[in-house]
C-alpha cells in the first residue's frame, strides 16, 4: 500500500521519534500549507489596502467561530477510526468516516442560519461601515460552503487514523495552488473576470475546499482504501452517529469556545484599540500561525498515536509518545518565539509600510513570542487526552479559563487601563495560557485517560476487520 503502511505492529517496531515524525511530517506540510494560503490572502489582499486584509482577517475568524463545534466533533473521527485501527477492526474506521460525513452535511446545513446576521453582527461590533461591510461579504461567501469545509476535515481525520496522512498534506498543497490562482484572477480581476477584492478571496477559498475534498475522495476511490476500510459504507449507523455525538460533543464545545473566545478577543476586545490596531494584529496573527500550525500537525499525529497505542492495550507506550511530542513541540514553538522577537519588525513589514502598523505588530509580535511554550503544553496534551476520548472535562475547563481570564480579563484591562494598549490583554492572554497548558500536561501524567474504554470488551477482543456487523460503541469507564 502507497503512502503508508496498514499493520499497527509494523509501527511500533520503529524508533518512537520516528515514528512520529514520520506520521506527523505529511500533517506538519498539511498544516503549513494552511499557513501558506492564510499568508497569500493576507498578502494578496494587502495590495488591495489594509482595510480589506483586515476584513478578511477578522471575517474568517467568526466564520470558524460558527464551525467550530463542528469541526470540534469531528476531530473525533481520527480518536475513533485510530483506536479501531489499532486493535485491528477495519471495517469500523470507515463507517466512523461516513458518520463524520453524515454530521459534516447535517451541521454545514445548520451553520447556514447566520448567513443573514452577518451585517448586524459586524455593525454591532462598532466598526466602521465601510469595514463591516467588508467584512459581512467575506463571511455570508465563505459560510455557505461550511458543508465542504466540514466534510474535508471528516476525510482528512479518517486518512490519519489509517496511517494516509500524506494523501491530505497533497490534498492540502493542491488547495493552496488552486487558492492562490483564484485569488489571483478573482481579487484583482484578471483574465475578464470582475475585480472582486475582498469578494475574490472569499471565493478563492471556496474554490480550495471543494479541490481539496475532491483531491482526497479520488485517492481513496483509487485505491484499496475504500475496499479495506470500508470507505464506501455510507449508511447511517445510529449507534456509532450516537457516540461520535456523545464523545465529540465535548470537543466541539471545547473548540468553539476557545474559538469565539479568541474572535472576541481580537475583535472586540482588542478592537476598542481601533482599525490600525487590529490590522497590526491580523499581520502579527500571521506569524503566530507559522508556529501554531505545523505544532498542531504534530498534536495531531500525537492524537492518532494515543488512539492507536491505546486500541492495541500498551498505555505506556501512548504516554510516552505524547511526552515526546511535547518535547519537540516546544523546541520548536520556543524557537519561533525568538524570531518573532528578533526580526519583528521586518516581519510587520512584509505586510505593510505603515509605520504606526509596522510598531504596534512589533509590539504584539513580543506578547505572542510569550506566549509560544504554554501553547505547545496545551496543542501536545490536548490532543493526547483527546486519542485517549478524554474530552469532557478539558472542554469544561477551558472554557472557563479562556472566558473568565483571556476574554473577561482582557477587556477589564482594556477598559481600565487604556494606556498599555494591546500590551495589556496580551498579557493576560499569556497568564490564561499558562493556566491551561499546565492542567491539561498534569491532568495527563495523572493517567486518569487509561480507564477509558470506547469499545465493548467483545468488539476489542474478537476484531473483525472485514466483517458486516457494526460493532457497538460505549464509554465504560472502569475504576481499578
Amino acid at each position: 500500500m502507497a503512502g503508508g503502511t496498514s499493520n499497527p505492529a509494523a509501527l511500533s517496531n520503529r524508533r518512537p521519534s520516528v515514528e512520529l515524525i514520520l506520521l506527523a511530517l505529511p500533517m506538519i506540510a498539511q498544516f503549513s500549507s494552511y499557513v501558506v494560503l492564510q499568508f497569500t490572502d493576507t498578502y494578496m489582499l494587502s495590495l488591495v489596502g489594509d482595510m480589506a486584509a483586515t476584513a478578511a482577517g477578522q471575517a474568517g475568524q467568526f466564520v470558524w467561530t460558527i464551525i467550530a463545534f463542528g469541526f470540534g466533533c469531528l476531530l473525533i473521527v481520527n480518536t475513533l477510526a485510530s483506536q479501531s485501527f489499532g486493535r485491528g477492526d477495519h471495517a469500523s474506521c470507515g463507517r466512523y468516516l461516513w458518520q463524520g460525513l453524515w454530521f459534516a452535511v447535517l451541521y454545514g446545513l445548520a451553520a447556514m442560519a447566520a448567513f443573514p446576521l452577518a451585517r448586524p453582527l459586524f455593525d454591532a461590533f462598532g466598526h466602521e461601515p465601510r469595514l463591516a461591510a467588508l467584512e459581512a461579504t467575506y463571511f455570508q461567501i465563505c459560510i455557505s460552503f461550511a458543508v465542504f469545509k466540514l466534510a474535508s476535515t471528516a476525510t482528512a481525520q479518517f486518512l490519519t487514523a489509517v496511517n494516509r496522512p500524506a494523501v491530505v498534506m497533497w490534498a492540502t498543497i493542491a488547495a493552496v495552488i488552486a487558492n492562490i490562482g483564484a485569488n489571483y484572477v478573482l481579487i484583482y480581476g484578471h483574465f475578464g473576470f470582475p475585480r472582486l477584492g475582498v469578494a475574490g478571496a472569499a471565493w478563492g477559498t471556496n474554490i480550495s475546499l471543494v479541490v481539496e475534498l475532491t483531491v482526497m475522495w479520488a485517492f481513496i476511490a483509487r485505491s484499496l482504501i475504500g475496499r479495506m476500510y470500508h470507505a464506501f459504507d455510507g449508511a447511517f449507523q445510529w449507534p456509532m452517529f450516537k457516540s461520535l455525538l456523545r464523545i465529540g460533543s465535548p470537543a466541539g464545545l471545547s473548540t468553539v469556545a476557545e474559538v469565539a473566545a479568541w474572535s472576541s478577543f481580537m475583535v472586540v476586545v482588542v478592537g476598542t484599540f481601533g482599525t490600525a490596531t487590529m490590522s497590526a494584529q491580523n499581520y502579527a496573527f500571521r506569524f503566530m500561525m507559522v508556529s501554531f500550525m505545523p505544532a498542531v500537525g504534530i498534536g495531531q499525529a500525537v492524537t492518532a498515536l494515543v488512539g492507536r497505542y491505546i486500541g492495541a492495550g500498551e498505555h505506556d507506550k501512548a504516554a510516552r509518545r505524547a511526552h515526546l511530542g511535547f518535547v519537540i513541540v516546544s523546541m520548536y514553538m520556543v524557537t519561533c518565539g525568538a524570531l518573532m522577537v528578533i526580526f519583528r519588525h521586518d516581519l510587520m513589514r512584509f505586510f505593510t509600510a505603515d509605520e504606526r502598523v509596522i510598531a504596534l505588530g512589533g509590539t504584539i509580535l513580543i506578547m505572542m513570542a510569550l506566549y509560544q511554550f504554554f501553547d505547545a503544553m496545551y496543542v501536545v496534551y490536548h490532543g493526547a487526552l483527546r486519542g485517549a476520548g478524554d474530552t469532557l472535562v478539558p472542554a469544561i475547563v477551558l472554557a472557563v479559563l479562556v472566558w473568565t481570564i483571556s476574554v473577561g480579563g482582557g477587556f477589564v484591562v482594556a477598559k481600565q487601563w487604556p494606556e498599555y494598549g494591546a500590551i495589556g490583554p496580551w498579557a493576560i492572554t499569556c497568564f490564561y495560557g499558562l493556566c491551561l497548558g499546565a492542567f491539561l500536561m498534569i491532568r495527563f501524567i495523572l493517567g486518569g485517560w487509561k480507564q477509558i474504554r470506547l469499545h465493548t470488551p467483545t468488539a476489542a477482543s474478537n476484531p473483525t476487520p472485514c466483517s458486516d456487523k457494526v460493532p457497538g460503541l460505549e464509554l465504560i469507564v472502569e475504576t481499578p
